[in-house]
């Protein structure tokens, strides 16, 4: 069964590294002001029960609002929030439905066929831009300068390991590992278009699986955003260990499946 108090507190230290946070007793909430438009830094993560429904919506929309920034919400344990479900719609926010898969390296590593042609380096100032510009292709990721802006803080943070796999000279997938603690969590896996269907992935998260085990980790995780991409993990032995069901509540702008889907 999945620990959901340790799931959330890893992604909480994740977000901590590029967003500013106010703890609640219903769980956190992250704001960014400098790049207001960008999803992950911008959205309050309530995890436990809430109490009154109504006077806490409204307490989200006036946070985030006084802060100029549009409320917007993953709720969790939601069994237990139903009647927040219920008040959503009442004050005014649009919501969305998810089944998230969690998964975790079984410690095991696949056989990959030798490829002298690959070289995968840690991403340093020297190569940095190279790692930036396919970042910034992705669609996926959103919008090139949100991401530029959120990779220049990240790539600067100590808990955060960019890589950078070449094939043949030319730089065309990259990755990163986010550690805190003992845990590690994969992030930005990402593929230039013209390379993929070669099995790339599979190599730099080996290597990350490989630097995994030199720094002690007892957990590594990844986040699938489709089942497709899990299949995609589950190559490289990165097994499900359970879904965690959220709510995204928003009251305007695109939803994330919008996001996904013009991606």
């Amino acid at each position: 069964m999945l620990n959901l108090e340790r799931i959330m507190q890893l992604d909480i230290d994740y977000l901590k590294s590029f967003s500013e946070m106010e703890e609640w007793k219903e769980g956190a909430l992250f704001y960014n002001k400098t790049i207001p438009t960008y999803y992950d830094a911008n959205h309050a993560h309530i995890w436990r029960k809430i109490d009154h429904p109504d006077a806490f919506l409204q307490d989200i929309k006036d946070f985030y609002q006084s802060k100029s920034l549009i409320p917007r919400m993953y709720l969790y344990n939601v069994e237990d929030n139903n009647s927040c479900l219920d008040a959503l719609e009442k004050n005014g926010f649009q919501y969305e439905d998810f089944q998230d898969d969690i998964q975790c390296w079984n410690g095991e590593y696949v056989q990959l066929t030798p490829n002298p042609a690959i070289q995968i380096e840690r991403v340093t100032d020297t190569n940095m831009e190279e790692a930036l510009s396919i970042e910034m292709s992705i669609s996926a990721f959103g919008e090139p300068t949100l991401i530029k802006q959120a990779f220049e803080q990240t790539y600067h943070s100590p808990n955060f390991t960019y890589y950078l796999l070449k094939l043949g000279g030319v730089a065309c997938c990259t990755a990163n590992i986010f550690i805190s603690g003992n845990q590690g969590r994969i992030e930005s896996v990402a593929t230039l278009e013209s390379y993929r269907g070669r099995g790339l992935i599979g190599y730099i998260l080996q290597h990350i699986q490989q630097q995994s085990v030199k720094l002690g980790l007892e957990y590594l995780w990844i986040l699938p955003i489709s089942e497709q991409v899990a299949k995609v993990y589950a190559k490289a032995n990165f097994k499900s260990v359970g879904t965690i069901t959220s709510i995204h509540a928003f009251t305007e702008g695109k939803s994330i499946k919008e996001i996904r889907q013009d991606a």
